[in-house]
């Protein structure tokens, strides 16, 4: 018996041929079984799964996590620094000299607006160096 294209193998499906019928060889069964196998799988909707790159998605995310969390202990850290030193030359200077503390203390406050804005750029340099550092995930 010949073999069987495609186009025979459709027409014996659509005319209701069984697989087991006497009339087809061995290897003309074992093609109609694959095809009908084939078109049975193409006819029922894809299941819906996990993405291909799920697995690298919540690494990644997870890894943000981490990353925020360790940058925002080292910010609190630096301003706890910042803020405990210069307390601590205060102190000093304060045991040392209390008219100059007094002076160091006036000159502060005349110029608040700019102090605040030496330690928020400081901050937010920190800040922006982090964002722009890139990662290895």
């Amino acid at each position: 018996m010949k073999e069987l294209d495609d186009d025979d193998l459709q027409e014996l499906l659509n005319s209701g041929l069984p697989v087991d019928n006497k009339t087809l060889s061995k290897s003309g069964k074992n093609d109609l079984l694959a095809y009908q196998n084939l078109f049975d799988a193409l006819s029922t909707e894809p299941e819906q799964g996990l993405p291909f790159n799920f697995s690298a998605n919540v690494r990644r995310k997870l890894q943000e996590q981490i990353n925020r969390k360790s940058d925002l202990r080292f910010n609190l850290l630096a301003l706890l620094i910042f803020t405990a030193v210069l307390a601590i030359a205060y102190g000093l200077l304060a045991l040392i000299s209390p008219a100059n503390s007094r002076l160091v203390i006036e000159t502060a406050i005349k110029f608040k607006w700019i102090l605040l804005a030496i330690i928020l750029g400081f901050f937010s340099l920190l800040l922006i160096d982090q964002r722009l550092v890139k990662r290895d995930y």
